[in-house]
């Protein structure tokens, strides 16, 4: 049971993932059975924000070796690598997965 202005806040959210009610409500059931928190957004949010940190990323590696800095990148990525590696083992989990 939803009260109205639950329903419309469904409705209003379903309709920005392009969604119909009864999917948006499975989707996010079945999201929160994740062993990893939801961040809220829809999968194609997720994705579009996903591409946007790549495509950046891409940029500053790429403006990075037009510089002759290269190894400036290959340092940072590795102390980063690193630091979540560490994190992933601080979480019972196993390092060098990404």
């Amino acid at each position: 049971m939803t009260s109205d202005s639950e329903w419309q806040m469904i409705t209003s959210l379903a309709g920005r993932a392009g969604m119909s009610n009864s999917r948006f409500l499975v989707e996010r059931a079945l999201e929160s059975r994740d062993t990893e928190p939801s961040s809220g957004f829809p999968p194609e949010v997720r994705r579009r924000l996903a591409l946007a940190l790549l495509v950046l990323a891409r940029v500053e590696e790429k403006r990075l070796a037009d510089a002759g800095a290269a190894a400036v990148w290959d340092s940072l990525t590795a102390e980063e690598n690193a630091r979540l590696d560490a994190e992933v083992l601080l979480d019972g989990g196993s390092a060098g997965d990404g």
